[in-house]
């Protein structure tokens, strides 16, 4: 036994509590395995706060919950798997490029289905009956906002998380239970390396099965795609384009030399709210760099597929055209609504309205030469493209 709180609890009691819980009966052998190396993970390396331990462990009974709903209304709405997606717009970038703020400015036109934060937390109807009253799954995510918002109040200034903001579908793969973000809040370096080993194409399709889902739900339109955005799919587009083979993909391209530290210290923040571990951030260059370069070893490797790639400055200060680039590459039209809605969002949400968010290499252990050089290829790449000149 550790020296730092645990999470209570074996995988199997968990899944044992999560039926209980639920009264729903189905065993979810799916997910043993993978949970059990997570838990195992968690209370050997996370070295959780008392606090941080019991909201974690929260955190996992909401993804079995989520997971068992689905698999009750799955099994008895087989329709679901034959509703059609329209091809997703997909935004596929690092963290910090400029992605977030594409994401809220496509959603404000109001021509996309979208996910909330609420959403990805809460996919799974708790009544298996369409258009069922959500208010309890957003009081559980507000809950949880609230309470993160408190343990960890600087994320806000970098990332806010609302219960009504559009989010990361990363949320929903964390529910496949083989997703590298499980590890994104909580250090789990066994279950990182123990994941390298499984299909990681899984997730993707957990996803993609889900969004059917919240459209049987009806929380989501078929006549409109679903606009989606993940920074921890980079390098994974082979199975991106599985689970989406129509998928139109956009790229948002800023200098690494920005990009590293920020992502650094977001991801620090995010896991000060369950512990107070001091991690080694130095290899942080070297891991989003071969992320990157799998990236474009995929595109290398499949030059007839058709991308959109967007400088951040233009997503921050061209914002109609950068819309009216993704509508035409996506084959969309854009109606006199769709820029006025953009406008709007744009005026009600200035730059760092929360607050400025500061960085620098040096407070992560590494510096500006040392993330040129692990991003060396994709800055000439960039740069021999015409996306971005860099200094």
């Amino acid at each position: 036994m550790s020296e730092w709180p645990q999470i209570v609890g074996t995988a199997e009691e968990l899944l044992e509590e999560t039926r209980r819980s639920t009264g729903i009966e189905i065993v979810d052998t799916e997910a043993r395995e993978p949970l059990t190396v997570l838990l195992d993970s968690y209370n050997r390396s996370a070295k959780f706060t008392p606090d941080g331990a019991v909201a974690k462990r929260s955190y996992v009974m909401r993804i079995l919950r989520n997971r068992l709903r689905m698999l009750r209304d799955v099994a008895a709405h087989p329709e679901i798997h034959e509703i059609e997606l329209r091809p997703p717009v997909i935004i596929n970038a690092l963290a910090r490029t400029g992605s977030t703020k594409l994401q809220k400015t496509l959603v404000a036109t109001g021509d996309f289905n979208w996910l909330p934060y609420w959403m990805v937390l809460n996919s799974a109807s708790e009544t298996g009956v369409p258009n069922e009253d959500t208010s309890s799954r957003i009081a559980d995510v507000q809950a949880y906002a609230d309470w993160f918002d408190t343990a960890a109040p600087d994320v806000k200034f970098g990332h806010p998380m609302l219960p009504f903001e559009p989010e990361e579908e990363a949320y929903v793969m964390n529910q496949s239970l083989l997703a590298s973000s499980l590890a994104g809040f909580a250090h789990a370096p066994e279950y990182t390396e123990w994941l390298a080993t499984q299909d990681e194409g899984r997730q993707f399709l957990y996803v993609r099965d889900t969004l059917k889902y919240l459209i049987w739900q009806g929380l989501a339109d078929a006549n409109k795609p679903f606009l989606l955005k993940c920074v921890k799919t980079v390098g994974l587009e082979k199975h991106m384009r599985h689970a989406y083979p129509s998928a139109h993909i956009v790229a948002t391209h800023r200098n690494p030399v920005s990009v590293v530290p920020s992502a650094s210290k977001l991801g620090l923040l995010f896991r000060s709210a369950f512990s107070d571990q001091q991690l080694d951030m130095s290899g942080r260059p070297a891991r989003m760099a071969a992320a990157m370069n799998a990236s474009l070893d995929y595109r290398a490797g499949h030059p007839d597929e058709q991308w959109l790639d967007i400088n951040y400055e233009r997503i921050r200060t061209e914002t109609r055209t950068v819309v009216e680039d993704i509508y035409a590459f996506a084959g969309l039209q854009p109606t006199t609504a769709t820029f006025a809605n953009v406008e709007r969002w744009e005026t009600a949400n200035p730059q760092n309205q929360h607050g400025r968010w500061d960085y620098a290499a040096e407070d992560f252990g590494f510096t500006d030469a040392d993330i040129r050089q692990a991003f060396a290829r994709y800055i000439q790449w960039v740069q021999t493209k015409g996306i971005c000149a860099w200094d």
